[in-house]
């Protein structure tokens, strides 16, 4: 059966049964929460290739370095624009994260920063976060949701449905901050910032390699600032 895989499949799979088997240690390790739900956004997707032998239907796909840069270079902008004009008087970002840090256990993503000194700290975060959990939620959500949607109501209405959807897992971490930061947080950080903008550079390569590079490097950018 490997046989009939090619390269992409092949890579698509180890990384992401790797990325399934440095959850315990990591958790372990961390002393912290196990993301059960990265389990299941990486779960479901590795399900869909084995069964279809084709890795881009979850997004897990190659794009030219020329697109990558330009579509990447505008979903991080968009990022730190609606980052700029909420967080210096919200306080929303800085606000979840001392909420993970201070959870017992902790989230696993921003645990880190518990354990190590910072500079070590930050880097292992967005290894981590890039290589395992941010991965899931784009391979989930902005790779096969979105594809999958896409086929059924079009572009424009994949975007949007898959950012609501992407919405309801996050509201958990809303609930844990007070009423102003949680509704901030879920509709703007989660519901347009990650889903929407995020969604936008996915539909227009059919990869979900800039959305996962910016979400990856604007969570790093954010705690390094704020933390």
């Amino acid at each position: 059966m490997l046989s009939r895989w090619k390269r992409p499949e092949i890579v698509f799979a180890i990384w992401s049964f790797l990325a399934l088997a440095v959850l315990l240690p990591v958790t372990y390790l961390l002393d912290g929460a196990f993301p059960i739900f990265t389990v299941l956004w990486i779960l479901i997707p590795l399900v869909v290739v084995g069964t279809t032998k084709d890795a881009s239907r979850v997004g897990f796909r190659a794009i030219s370095w020329r697109e990558f840069v330009r579509t990447a270079a505008i979903n991080f902008g968009g990022l730190l624009l609606i980052t700029l004009l909420i967080e210096p008087w919200s306080h929303t970002y800085q606000r979840l994260v001392q909420a993970a840090l201070s959870s017992r256990p902790p989230d696993t993503t921003f645990a880190w920063l518990l354990r190590f000194p910072r500079t070590p700290a930050l880097g292992a975060m967005l290894v981590y976060s890039g290589l395992v959990t941010l991965f899931g939620e784009e391979l989930f959500f902005r790779g096969w949701l979105l594809q999958l949607l896409q086929k059924r109501w079009g572009t424009r209405w994949a975007v949007v449905i898959q950012a609501i959807l992407f919405v309801i897992p996050n509201l958990l971490a809303s609930f844990v901050l007070p009423p102003l930061q949680g509704i901030l947080y879920a509709l703007v950080y989660t519901w347009l910032a990650i889903g929407i903008v995020g969604g936008w550079a996915a539909s227009r390569t059919g990869s979900i390699w800039p959305s996962l590079v910016s979400a990856a490097l604007f969570n790093l950018v954010l705690v390094a600032l704020i933390v």
